[in-house]
Formats: C-alpha cells, sequence, structure tokens
C-alpha cells in the first residue's frame, strides 16, 4: 500500500527530534548537541569561543559526540541549515554505521546505556 505523506508546519522535519544536552565538536571545534533524530541532528556553537566558524551549507565534516558515559560517536555529516543568530545550525548524516544507528536510536529511546 502506498502513502502520501505530507509535513505541514512550521517544523517540516519527517523524523522527530529529540532535544538533547551533550558536548561535541564540529570539524575539531567544540560545540554542544542540541537536538538529535534518526536523520540528522541540530548544535550550537561555543559561546565563548572566540575560534571563526566555518560552518557553510553544504559542508561536509566530522560530528563527534561524547555520550554521558565517556563513548564518543564519530558521524560524517553535511551542513543543511547555517548558524542562525542564536548560533544554532543543523545537518544531517551523511551515512551512518550500524553502531551508530543503534547508538542514536537507543539515545532517543533512552536506552544508551544498553547499547
Amino acid at each position: 500500500m502506498s502513502r502520501n505523506i505530507t509535513v505541514k508546519g512550521k517544523n517540516r522535519r519527517r523524523d522527530r527530534r529529540h532535544a538533547l544536552d551533550l558536548p561535541a565538536e564540529f570539524d575539531g571545534q567544540s560545540v554542544s548537541l542540541v537536538d538529535l533524530s534518526i536523520a540528522g541532528f541540530g548544535a550550537a556553537v561555543d559561546a565563548t569561543s572566540v575560534e571563526p566558524t566555518d560552518f557553510a551549507i553544504g559542508k561536509v565534516a566530522v560530528l563527534a559526540i561524547t555520550l554521558k558515559d565517556g563513548r564518543r560517536m564519530r558521524l560524517d555529516v553535511i551542513i543543511e541549515r547555517g548558524v542562525a543568530p542564536d548560533g544554532t545550525f543543523g545537518g544531517r548524516f551523511v551515512s551512518l554505521s550500524d553502531e551508530n544507528y543503534r547508538l542514536i536510536e537507543a539515545l532517543l529511546m533512552g536506552r544508551e546505556h544498553r547499547v
């Protein structure tokens, strides 16, 4: 059975996003991971940083996320939403390993301690 799915409203994303607050690095620069979905992420630049940001739309980079238990995920991402006046930006995953997919799924379900 084929379904036609229409996404309306301010948030046009197909995947539900989960609010987080985790330390991360985007291309080696400190950021905070502020939300996550199975398809992408939202992050915020460190307001205390004096480093210039090169977070242009279309940039491909590595997002390294530090989980609460100390594990780190390294994800290949592409920026789809440039840095807004409030310092937030976002993007999608270019590819996900099975392990990273399971970790993201566990984070979204609140079960990261089980993976």
